[in-house]
């Protein structure tokens, strides 16, 4: 860690253009995932840009249209704790309570859980099946990208050089909608073996208005189950959300190492997926009757 220049941009612009400038920069957020790869010597960087010096990306905001806008630099904690978020998409309250010990949720941030893009990260999976999208921001221009376009392959995301995550943006859900995040792990503070979330939004009538799923831990990134779409304008029978958790097992890749078989992970996606778009629907359902 000799050698490394430390630098504290107070805007978002000052942030980017530094990172242009910089051949080897990296992004300080809460420090979570890069202080680990700092202290095993798995990077090497010539300088820190730190964000923790730029106002306001630290923010949740609801829009008057419904849209829900997350600041990149949320702590684990501020999602945990946020009425707001509890309220609106309770999914992710249930990812951030999920994530490590309490030491690691005050520091770890949304956006550095995002930006490292660990395979089995908590928040990705949670997001997909909100179908979020992200705000990036460059020295030339910001652009929008699908959370499910965001992860390029193992610990790999499309952030450009000059490049910062800023906001992540949850568009409206349907009045009567429920979510649910589930992890298997081997401990309560370990990395997941696997992690699903599934959110299911009802009309009037009751059918499916919005059906959104998310798999970490099963491939090279994180994954968006399209298959959850047949859901759409129908009622949901415990038939159909079987047969999106047998395509979700088809979509998956898992990998076998010492936590788990690439067998055993397949298997335990179609047993979650299932899991959690039924308790998503029961909370979808029991809104429906609180009206």
């Amino acid at each position: 860690m000799e050698n490394i220049e430390y630098v504290e941009p107070k805007t978002v612009r000052e942030a980017c253009a530094l990172l242009a400038k910089s051949e080897n920069a990296k992004v300080l957020a809460g420090g979570a995932s890069l202080v680990v790869l700092l202290k095993n010597k798995l990077i090497f960087p010539d300088q820190l840009v730190n964000l923790k010096t730029i106002a306001g990306l630290d923010r949740i905001d609801p829009s008057p249209e419904g849209e829900l806008r997350i600041g990149a630099l949320c702590r684990h904690r501020d999602i945990e704790n946020s009425p707001v978020i509890q309220e609106r998409c309770e999914i992710l309250t249930q990812a951030a309570l999920s994530i490590a010990s309490p030491p690691i949720r005050n520091m770890g941030t949304i956006g550095g859980n995002i930006c490292h893009a660990e395979p089995s990260a908590d928040f990705p999976p949670a997001l997909i099946a909100l179908g979020a999208t992200l705000k990036i921001t460059g020295s030339k221009q910001s652009r929008t990208v699908p959370i499910a376009e965001f992860f390029s392959d193992y610990y790999e995301n499309v952030l450009e050089p000059d490049e910062i995550l800023t906001e992540i943006r949850i568009p409206p859900l349907p009045s009567f909608s429920g979510g649910s995040y589930l992890k298997l792990n081997k401990t309560t503070n370990s990395v997941a073996i696997l992690g699903v979330g599934a959110v299911i939004g009802l009309d009037e009538s009751g059918n499916c208005a919005y059906a959104g799923l998310g798999v970490g831990g099963a491939a090279s990134t994180p994954l968006a189950i399209t298959d959850a779409a047949m859901l759409v304008e129908k009622p949901i029978t415990s038939s159909l959300i079987e047969t999106v958790a047998s395509a979700a097992v088809k979509r998956c890749e898992p990998i076998s190492n010492v936590h788990a078989t690439e067998t055993y992970r397949k298997e335990m996606v179609g047993v979650l997926a299932r899991r959690a778009l039924t308790r998503a629907l029961e909370k979808a359902e029991r809104t429906t009757k609180e009206s």
